[in-house]
């Protein structure tokens, strides 16, 4: 599959987006380099996988879907957010701690 047709564009896009929901569900939310010590790359690594820029090898897939305990499948599912969030609630807290960022009163 050629990496720049639009199936391998959507792909990329639905993979990053599920990394993404995925990391930013915890609470607190953990940084990227979190991820990327767990399976052996570099925080730009995880962002640019989140970004889709860059879609993992099958390897790496596996080692994300076992850090995140969650299937294959569901790092793939199109779906996967929407099913998985109610009233936007992980969206809402990745904005209120960018917030605290900003304003210089989170905690470290």
């Amino acid at each position: 599959m050629d990496r720049k047709s639009p199936e391998s564009l959507n792909f990329a896009a639905t993979l990053g987006g599920n990394l993404k929901y995925l990391r930013l569900k915890r609470n607190p939310f953990m940084p990227q380099k979190v991820p990327a010590a767990a399976i052996g790359v570099t925080h730009q690594q995880v962002n640019k996988y989140e970004s889709g820029i860059n879609i993992p090898c099958s390897f790496r897939l596996v080692q994300l879907a076992k850090f995140f305990k969650v299937s294959l499948d569901d790092l793939c599912d199109p779906s996967f957010i929407h099913n998985n969030t109610k009233n936007h609630e992980v969206l809402d807290r990745a904005f209120d701690a960018e917030e605290e960022v900003l304003h210089g009163n989170l905690q470290s």
